[in-house]
């Protein structure tokens, strides 16, 4: 009887230590600010890669939330975390602006409905828009 008196007080503060030291291994993720898609298409990322899966297809002038942690913005090289509804991911800070740009679907809006893009279109946009690089070129 006295050994499973002692085996249960070792349980509850096995139970409570546990507790405690998962409760704080969990950082708390906030919102720092909100941003806005600058590109086409293009895709919020599971991992900060071009090459990751993509949890969701996104357009011009799509609000991004930007994450942070214990006060920092989360970058992973030129990747922000993000929340763009509920998925948590990661979208190059390329393709990332401050305000609102004039996309060319709100500049050309009857041409760009008479597209009539479906989703796996946009998709397959917003992939070949992952894999182009930008920048100049250092050939002479």
């Amino acid at each position: 009887m006295e050994g499973l008196i002692e085996m249960i007080k070792y349980s509850k503060i096995l139970f409570i230590m546990s507790f405690i030291f998962f409760s704080r291994v969990e950082a708390k993720e906030e919102i720092s600010r909100v941003v806005y898609f600058n590109h086409l298409f293009g895709h919020v990322h599971k991992n900060p890669s071009r090459y990751s899966q993509s949890l969701s297809t996104i357009e011009c002038g799509h609000p991004v939330k930007i994450v942070k942690e214990k006060g920092n913005e989360i970058l992973s090289g030129n990747y922000f975390k993000v929340k763009v509804g509920p998925y948590l991911g990661y979208i190059d800070r390329i393709y990332l602006s401050n305000k609102k740009e004039k996309c060319i679907s709100d500049k050309y809006p009857k041409f760009f409905n008479s597209l009539n893009l479906s989703i796996s279109e946009m998709y397959y946009w917003g992939k070949l828009n992952d894999q182009y690089v930008q920048g100049e070129s250092k050939v002479q």
